[in-house]
């Protein structure tokens, strides 16, 4: 008697854990664990596999490198006369003879991290090109993939997918799949997006249409500012002639959220820099009172506002006619980061739960199925005992 009590106890204690566990499947909040989330397979969603430009990413290392090069020969008096970045090649410069040595000794000691690739000589003019070492390109385009992978995984995390797949497939592709989602373009946007914030001066000097009508004036450039008309749905672009100087960064963000604007009742973004950041915004909109400062999002102009005061404790915002769900993927994109080179998609499929549906009617016809199949073979075989164990 002493066992059979042990053993129904135990029994019993097995049911009602199962019980318990399968409650939120059954209907969500009943309990505080999570449901079963079903996959891909079974409830259908979305299957993307991205390709991460990691030739970009060299790119901009070269660029940033350029930037602190011209800054440092300029500094310790070497004569140049000309830098410029050649994508996919390195950075060229053009050094007098005379300042030739003074270069190279500069670079070696100063810059170990890059090499002379190739030098020529014309009319007393050295074209000198630099470039990355073969192992240190490799590590950067690695470090890209991978930084890539933690973003996306980041976005798509405050997005709301529950349980996705996200994973690194050969050297420069992301395999990704989300179960279970339903807006596939609003996805692909909030996944593919660069989303690099950028502050830059909008240059008042020279005339937009002299430089639509021509080329840019020397560190411009022509970038535009989407109008959207809400009645409408019409779009409209504004050419604007921005400094190509990068004054202030996104990488300096620590929160961006959606707030309402109370006097036009629209939404937009607020966003907060960390100690560096809002120094840096303090010392940039300082020095250019009256002066308009681009939002700069992917080479797109969001909002130019004229500086009038001096701006400090770090705060900003980013205003441009948004809906509440678009300014709330950006929120999203600007926490999660910059992607530190551009993605595109080059696998697309959107998986419809009709297999998913086929599977789970199959499981539930076997279960059935089996059920009445052990318990007819245990009447028939035990009679009276087989029916008390089915009981």
């Amino acid at each position: 008697m002493k066992d059979i009590t042990w053993r129904f106890i135990f029994v019993l204690l097995v049911l009602i854990t199962a019980v318990i566990y399968i409650l939120p499947t059954i209907q969500p909040g009943w309990w505080p664990h999570k449901k079963i989330n079903l996959g891909l397979d079974l409830q259908g969603g979305m299957h993307l596999v991205l390709e991460v430009d990691t030739e970009k990413a060299v790119d901009s290392t070269l660029e940033r490198i350029s930037h602190e090069l011209r800054k440092d020969l300029k500094k310790n008096g070497i004569r140049h006369t000309g830098i410029k970045l050649v994508e996919g090649a390195g950075i060229a410069l053009k050094v007098p003879d005379k300042s030739v040595n003074n270069f190279e000794n500069f670079i070696h000691k100063e810059y170990r991290d890059l090499h002379i690739q190739s030098r020529s000589s014309e009319n007393g003019i050295n074209t000198i090109v630099i470039n990355l070492p073969a192992d240190e390109a490799l590590h950067i385009k690695k470090m890209a993939t991978e930084q890539a992978l933690e973003t996306i995984r980041n976005r798509i995390d405050q997005f709301g997918v529950s349980e996705p797949d996200i994973r690194i497939q050969g050297e420069k592709r992301i395999l990704i799949q989300l179960p279970g989602i339903k807006d596939t373009q609003r996805a692909k946007d909030l996944i593919g997006k660069t989303a690099l914030l950028e502050f830059k001066l909008v240059d008042e000097t020279h005339d937009v249409n002299t430089a639509l009508n021509g080329t840019p004036p020397p560190g411009s450039e022509i970038l535009y500012q989407i109008h959207k008309d809400d009645q409408t749905g019409r779009s409209s672009k504004t050419p604007m002639l921005i400094k190509k100087r990068t004054a202030l960064t996104g990488a300096t963000l620590t929160d961006a959220r959606v707030q309402i604007d109370s006097q036009y009742n629209e939404p937009y973004v607020s966003i907060k820099f960390d100690k560096k950041g809002a120094r840096d915004f303090a010392r940039i909109t300082g020095a250019n009172i009256k002066k308009r400062l681009a939002i700069v999002l992917d080479n797109k102009v969001y909002s130019a506002p004229v500086i009038q005061d001096k701006i400090t404790g770090g705060e900003a915002r980013i205003t441009g006619n948004f809906s509440t769900e678009e300014a709330r993927d950006l929120a999203i994109m600007l926490r999660a980061g910059a992607l530190p080179a551009p993605v595109k998609i080059i696998e697309e499929r959107t998986v419809g739960p009709s297999l998913g549906s086929d599977s789970i009617k199959k499981g539930l016809f076997s279960m059935v199925a089996g059920g009445l199949l052990v318990v007819l073979f245990m009447l028939i075989y035990y009679k009276g005992s087989g029916f008390i164990a089915d009981f």
